[in-house]
């Protein structure tokens, strides 16, 4: 990593350059091509490697797109682009060398901070940016560059800024003295500011050093240097925080686990979990969604190893709630929320490890086993329920939903972790099984309150409407739950109930 030090002999020569190269835009002609790119970046002293020269390729031609009514950035034409945008931030990176979390204060579209990351992706990064065009666009980059260490704060930055950065990094967004008060708040002792100013900054510096917090800082660097033949004059000024200088509005430890923010419909892991919930996510992404505060809260008590994350509205959405250390919080901005919150219960909601159950070994064991067809998510959830509350196996037929569905979870709840569940056949195939034992459940066959009940029990439900119709299932090995004439059959939710609550009774 360069330091102040030992900063390529690029630099220093580039800054005693001839005027020839002054006027931005001289190569009106500069072919929009990778190669071209890359060969500006290597005029301007910065080497690309190919995976780098890719990404800012990757990069551009997504600003390109997005970018139509310049509503991202008003800087136009590939050869300004080059080196207003993406060698301005690569230069920076050249420049600074920080420690711990910095944020790109006044981020915009991404600049400088999508360059730095790019340069120095070990490097942990907050763009902070409000406006939510800019904020959609970033977000789809940085997931698109496979950026891993860029998070982002959606709001502004002001009195109410509760996160904890070591340094910010900021160009062109305000005068330096407003930067020297924002740094007084926002960094500890130690953290540095980096201001990226224009050539004519010495009256916002003497500005700046007339506050009563400059006696807080030093400046560590000032430089000034060309980026590269385009003849734009550019000046770095570090400032970094005196040890034992205080940090103003700032109190208590960081919280023990990581916040991520959710500021747009375009983030990867937004439109991941509304996949989720319409179930054709749920086999790629290993997750399923549960909401209820106290289902959450039960099964974070219960078993924390299970959860992959949270999401909430708010951060108060977590008062009470027993957060284990490290588990990551994803704050959402309020109006994304309720496409998540399907139920209107509210923060939080849990991100839970999804199991594939294990399949069943063919065996009726010790007490009772139910096999369940059921494809409506609500009837399998509260089956699924009644299920671990009895002491039951369930074993999930082919046809049967997927017990991760919101539907299934919202019946079934914490119990979904308890129930004994295992991956079973279709009705078919069992039906052509011979197993002494296994009784199906229909409207007609003998009454269930007359069967005594072996050690090895199992209860076959039919599905919804047509239950066992088609199926050659022997009459003796049928069982039914008496009713009052003129009511046909029970819901199969409540039948199950039934059943199990007979067999629990017997036993």
């Amino acid at each position: 990593m360069p330091t102040k030090k030992n900063l390529p002999d690029t630099l220093s020569a580039l800054a005693k350059a001839p005027t020839e190269h002054k006027k931005v835009g001289r190569d009106k002609n500069l072919p929009e091509t990778l190669p071209a790119l890359a060969r500006e970046f290597e005029r301007a002293g910065l080497k690309l490697s190919p995976r780098e020269a890719e990404q800012f390729w990757r990069l551009h031609q997504l600003l390109i797109r997005r970018n139509p009514a310049g509503d991202l950035t008003r800087v136009s034409g590939f050869y300004n682009l080059v080196y207003k945008h993406y060698i301005d931030g690569a230069m920076a990176a050249e420049l600074i060398n920080p420690v711990g979390l910095t944020m790109d204060l006044g981020s915009g579209a991404g600049f400088p901070g999508l360059p730095l990351a790019i340069r120095r992706p070990a490097w942990p990064l907050m763009l902070a940016e409000p406006r939510g065009r800019r904020l959609a666009f970033m977000e789809e980059a940085v997931a698109l560059l496979g950026l891993e260490k860029v998070e982002f704060y959606p709001h502004k930055v002001g009195p109410r800024f509760d996160r904890n950065i070591e340094n910010f990094i900021t160009r062109d967004f305000e005068a330096a003295a407003a930067s020297l008060r924002r740094a007084a708040a926002l960094i500890p002792p130690g953290g540095r500011v980096y201001l990226m100013k224009g050539p004519r900054a010495d009256e916002e510096l003497r500005a700046a050093e007339a506050l009563a917090e400059f006696g807080d800082f030093e400046t560590e660097d000032d430089r000034a240097y060309l980026l590269g033949p385009s003849g734009l004059k550019r000046r770095l000024i570090t400032w970094r925080k005196k040890d034992g200088a205080a940090r103003a509005g700032r109190s208590g430890p960081p919280p023990p686990w990581p916040l991520v923010e959710i500021s747009s419909r375009e983030n990867p892991r937004y439109k991941n979990w509304l996949k989720i919930l319409s179930g054709r996510g749920l086999k790629k992404s290993g997750e399923a969604l549960i909401s209820g505060r106290k289902f959450v809260a039960e099964i974070l008590a219960a078993q924390p190893g299970r959860a992959r994350g949270l999401i909430v509205r708010r951060l108060s959405d977590l008062d009470g709630c027993p957060v284990p250390d490290g588990l990551t919080v994803h704050l959402v901005r309020p109006e994304l929320f309720p496409a998540l919150d399907l139920y209107g219960a509210g923060g939080p909601l849990l991100l839970l490890e999804r199991l594939q159950p294990p399949a069943w070994d063919g065996r009726l064991p010790d007490g009772l086993t139910v096999f369940l067809p059921f494809q409506d998510p609500a009837n399998l959830g509260a089956a699924i329920r009644t299920s671990a509350a009895l002491g039951a196996t369930a074993v999930l037929l082919k046809e049967a939903a997927s017990p991760w569905r919101p539907k299934s979870l919202r019946a079934a709840g914490p119990a979904v972790l308890l129930a004994d569940l295992r991956q079973g056949p279709s009705l078919a195939e069992l039906a052509r099984q011979s197993r002494p034992g296994l009784m199906a459940l229909t409207p007609t066959g003998q009454n269930i309150l007359d069967f005594k009940f072996p050690a090895q029990t199992g209860f076959l439900f039919g599905l919804e409407g047509p239950g066992l119709a088609g199926l050659d299932w022997p009459a003796d090995r049928r069982l039914s739950i008496p009713m009052r004439a003129g009511v046909e059959s029970l819901n199969a939710a409540a039948a199950l109930a039934v059943a199990l609550g007979l067999w629990a009774a017997r036993r």
